[in-house]
């Protein structure tokens, strides 16, 4: 786990058939070791659908941070990936996962400015004429 992750060992790890220790064993033991793929292709794949579950918190910028600092995957390959995402998948996930990916790098974009706007509240606009335009 800690070769994958990248990280120490939480120390709720080794309790006997906890989530954590299951996921010790079987996911980063087991199913991380096995043959035919790549750790850097088991991370892409991993990436690709935690976005695809719109998993950006916390999952994503844990795997994304470990896949920057194992140097499995760069910055760039991790923004190509949003773009594939983002036809695949859909554009609201790809710019999840893209947001996701500043965190994990301590990127400021304009996805702060977008997450505080949408988390204030909502102003009523003046309602539309019939026949008016729409942009």
């Amino acid at each position: 786990m800690s070769e994958v992750m990248q990280c120490p060992v939480p120390e709720f790890i080794g309790e006997p058939d906890s989530l954590g220790d299951l996921a010790a064993q079987h996911i980063f033991g087991d199913l991380w070791d096995r043959p035919g793929l790549s750790r850097r292709e088991r991370r892409l794949v991993t990436l690709a659908v935690l976005a695809a579950l719109g998993q950006d918190r916390p999952h994503a910028p844990l795997h994304i941070k470990a896949a920057l600092e194992s140097g499995d995957l760069s910055e760039t390959e991790l923004r190509e990936t949003a773009v594939q995402i983002a036809y695949y998948a859909g554009w609201p996930l790809a710019t999840s996962f893209d947001a996701a990916v500043d965190r994990a790098t301590g990127r400021s974009t304009g996805y702060d400015e977008v997450n505080d706007r949408a988390s204030g509240p909502a102003h009523s606009a003046t309602p539309r004429t019939e026949g008016e335009e729409q942009p």
